[in-house]
């Protein structure tokens, strides 16, 4: 993400946050006195949240971005499941151009004169697309502590992730479990298969690991909740070999069952996956030290911008180790 698109975003997710704090300031004193009066139990049965986004642009710029989100929870007082089902994917026009009418001639070394062009608009194509299905299942050894279990499939083709499998097991601790506040975190094994874009002979596809995280839901008032989740997945083998994805979120809520939410997702990769056959790429300009056109001395001169554009070769590059991605989206839960 460059600085521009980085500094666009960040202005976009402080005014949706300052919108969505002023949407439904309520007070929290009847949170408040229902802890006092003995009534602050966790929320307990079935839930579901549906996040939808859509954004569609034409005109100068042809674009669909499409979000989607499904959280699907059972909690009891012994045991919880979870399972969550995430996408995110755009598609964008290429720039347009004009296309020089075909079958004109003309010398090498020159341009035609006033030739007949036709303005090409490009059809949209994917570019990006961000996939996670999770699962979890964690049952209470005693009132602070559970057993938990689970896997998840990711993709992201951006960056050069084909599939990625993770299963894993492990202990966790409750810290806090009433209806205003949930803070749990666990750590265990988990076991990781991914296929990626291009095969990389520094990673291992399969390896078995260590994972970590968090989950945290805050009712900040009736109508206002936060929630930050976050897992951590690193490879015994190679432990800098190592993955996290952090997803924080706010939601108000703008009538019973529908709510407002912008969230923000940091996903990286320490050993990001491999790009192959990027184009080496020089611009140049002709230096003849003795003035002479053709004497044999011409040399090419490399510039920053301009000149003629040369491809010298290929080289490959890793993809960055981090993305980010903010969302606003309308909520649906029954």
């Amino acid at each position: 993400m460059n600085a521009y698109r980085a500094q666009r975003f960040g202005s976009a997710l402080a005014v949706s946050l300052v919108t969505l704090m002023g949407a439904r300031l309520e007070p929290v004193h009847a949170q408040d006195a229902n802890q006092a009066g003995g009534k602050d139990a966790p929320r307990l049965g079935w839930s579901n949240s549906t996040d939808l986004s859509l954004v569609v642009t034409g005109g100068n710029s042809d674009s669909t971005t499409l979000g989607f989100s499904n959280q699907l929870r059972h909690a009891r007082m012994e045991d919880r499941f979870e399972f969550d089902v995430s996408v995110v994917r755009a598609n964008e026009s290429d720039d347009r151009f004009f296309l020089v009418e075909p079958g004109l001639e003309f010398a090498v070394g020159g341009a035609p004169t006033a030739p007949a062009t036709t303005l090409i608009k490009p059809e949209p194509s994917l570019d990006v697309a961000n996939y996670l299905i999770r699962t979890a299942y964690e049952r209470h050894i005693s009132p602070k502590v559970f057993w938990n279990t689970g896997a998840s499939w990711y993709r992201n083709d951006d960056a050069g992730i084909l599939n990625r499998y993770v299963v894993f097991a492990g202990l966790g601790n409750e810290w806090v479990d009433s209806s205003r506040r949930r803070f749990a975190t666990s750590y265990g094994i988990s076991y990781t298969d991914r296929e990626e874009e291009e095969p990389d002979p520094e990673k291992e596809r399969r390896f078995a690991g260590a994972r970590a995280g968090w989950d945290y839901t805050e009712h900040i008032n009736a109508a206002t909740t936060f929630d930050s989740q976050f897992w951590w997945n690193l490879g015994f083998a190679d432990p800098t070999d190592y993955s996290f994805n952090t997803l924080n979120a706010l939601t108000v809520s703008v009538a019973s069952r529908v709510s407002l939410k912008v969230s923000v997702q940091w996903l990286y990769e320490n050993e990001p996956a491999l790009e192959s056959d990027l184009d080496v790429i020089a611009f140049v300009e002709v230096v003849n030290p003795d003035g002479v056109p053709g004497s044999g001395d011409e040399r090419f001169r490399t510039l920053e911008s301009g000149g003629t554009k040369l491809v010298l070769g290929a080289k490959d590059a890793r993809k960055d180790k981090l993305d980010t991605v903010i969302r606003t989206a309308l909520v649906i839960k029954f």
